[in-house]
């Protein structure tokens, strides 16, 4: 019990293994928030107000 501790401890003492936990982390969760927009079919509305914006900074809409 006590070896897989203190294996985890030394996993911890490198900041970098930190960075990448927590970077495959985040993208992780990012991805699973694009699958889920895509499930609940956001992608629609998404495109919509993005193409309203970029015509009111024309000056079209």
């Amino acid at each position: 019990m006590k070896t897989g501790v203190r294996s985890f401890g030394k996993f911890w003492k490198n900041w970098k293994d930190k960075v990448l936990f927590f970077q495959v982390l985040l993208m992780t969760a990012g991805v699973l928030a694009v699958v889920a927009g895509i499930c609940r079919d956001e992608v629609r509305t998404v495109l919509t107000k993005a193409i309203y914006i970029c015509l009111e900074c024309i000056g079209i809409g």
